[in-house]
């Protein structure tokens, strides 16, 4: 099911949190223009850099129309569009995250079977779509599999971010405690949530909230060419 044809309904199931002027909802097909900020800040710490930027820069597509499409398009393996929840305050989105239910299938961020839906919304010619793979599949390998995403966890936590001007507010906290009930409301035994290394900041948050170191993969893993990459797990039920 692709969110064109998505409906309100749909995404109806989950109740949502209201504190003050303050609610936690599931997103809306509206919220999809502000989600493609949140996807990209979430991609950002530590190194202040989005792999999507370097796939992107001989399509000559913006980064932002990028994820627009692929979350359009469902896309994501790193949690639909259909898992987003987001906080809404004084009717502004302002964060966002996903949680979701692996599908143990491809643990890489693209559905590649989704990519000429996403080539069609963005008008990309054959070729184009084409090179824009093969730099996908140099990037993150041919293994859809890789051990270092595997799934730590029944309930994954991902793609969380809080737009830059509303930091410093505790609506992180607040999005990701209402995850969590979420994660004990479908009666699964743990959550998971991972960080680039360095990314000390969302860490300290995260185990605040009781998420604990569950396995490293140190920056020799990838050959120096990111700072490795922890996965944190918290018991639910």
């Amino acid at each position: 099911m692709t969110a064109s044809t998505m409906t309100q309904s749909t995404l109806a199931t989950p109740t949502p949190s209201r504190t003050a002027d303050v609610c936690v909802r599931p997103a809306a097909i509206a919220d999809i223009p502000v989600l493609a900020q949140i996807v990209y800040e979430s991609l950002l710490p530590p190194l202040n850099h989005c792999f999507w930027d370097d796939l992107l820069v001989e399509t000559q597509t913006e980064t932002l129309q990028f994820i627009a499409a692929m979350l359009q398009a469902d896309a994501s393996n790193w949690g639909s569009f259909a898992d987003f929840w987001v906080v809404e305050v004084a009717g502004d989105v302002l964060a966002g995250a996903v949680g979701y239910t692996p599908n143990n299938v491809d643990y890489r961020p693209l559905d590649l079977t989704r990519l000429d839906a996403i080539a069609q919304r963005l008008d990309w010619s054959a070729a184009t779509t084409a090179a824009f793979q093969s730099r996908y599949e140099q990037l993150w390998q041919l293994d859809p599999t890789p051990v270092f995403l595997a799934p730590q966890a029944p309930w994954i936590i991902e793609t969380v971010a809080v737009l830059p001007a509303a930091r410093g507010q505790g609506l992180g906290k607040v999005l990701l405690k209402a995850l969590l009930e979420e994660g004990r409301s479908r009666h699964h035994s743990h959550a998971g949530i991972r960080i680039i290394n360095g990314n000390d900041r969302a860490q300290t948050v995260y185990e605040r909230l009781g998420f604990k170191p569950y396995q490293t993969f140190h920056a020799d893993y990838f050959e120096e060419q990111i700072p490795g990459i922890t996965m944190l797990r918290l018991r639910l039920n």
